[in-house]
């Protein structure tokens, strides 16, 4: 690499540090005092940037509010990821631990069902990022089916994609309700959602009776 090469690449590393930065601190504030008590003042401060420098890379306080939804959901690929690479973690455990680490992180889950709520409208900036989370969240159903369908745990003839919407629309809809009414263990009941919608209880059960038979 060259030295006018390097030059290059310098102020695009600068900038995405400083975007980094201040999505953040804006997750911080969100963490803190929920997304209604952000400033844009208060993000710039906890930042170490300028008003200026922050209008530059988020000119309005929807747009901290998306970055700050982008650092908390980069922080759940990581967990995911992490769980992925862990063989003790099985298929059937992934939902639920993803649940229950959003319960510890509320504010994250409230600010998610605000943006969700307004991105329906294709000029808020919160639209192409939830475009973007559904996508993904199919997808990873998807394959997740998939891979439960060759290990017999999910009904050979499942749709992926179809299923895989269904339990998108599942999961928003428990964790809306359970935003306002916590009082039933919401991760208990997505795991219970994932398997029904996948036939686990009736692969289990034709299992179960093949197992029967063979010792007859």
């Amino acid at each position: 690499m060259t030295t006018a090469t390097r030059g290059k690449r310098g102020p695009y590393a600068k900038t995405a540090e400083t975007k980094a930065t201040i999505a953040k601190a804006a997750l911080d504030v969100v963490r803190e005092l929920g997304h209604g008590g952000l400033t844009t003042a208060e993000v710039s401060e906890r930042a170490g940037v300028s008003e200026a420098t922050r209008f530059y890379h988020f000119p309005t306080r929807d747009h901290l509010l998306v970055a700050a939804m982008e650092a908390a959901e980069a922080e759940n690929e990581a967990f995911m990821g992490a769980d992925a690479d862990n063989a003790q973690v099985g298929l059937e455990d992934i939902p639920g631990r993803i649940a229950r680490r959003g319960m510890t992180n509320v504010n994250d889950l409230r600010l998610f069902a605000s943006l969700a709520g307004q991105a329906t409208d294709p000029e808020h900036p919160a639209h192409d990022f939830l475009k973007r989370h559904n996508e993904r969240a199919v997808q990873g159903y998807a394959q997740g089916i998939r891979l439960r369908m060759a290990e017999g745990l999910a009904h050979p003839d499942l749709d992926p994609d179809s299923v895989a919407r269904h339990m998108v629309a599942i999961w928003n809809g428990l964790q809306s309700q359970w935003l306002i009414d916590p009082s039933f263990d919401l991760a208990d009941e997505i795991v219970q959602a994932w398997r029904r919608l996948t036939g686990q209880p009736a692969m289990e059960a034709k299992k179960a009776l093949e197992q029967l038979l063979d010792q007859i």
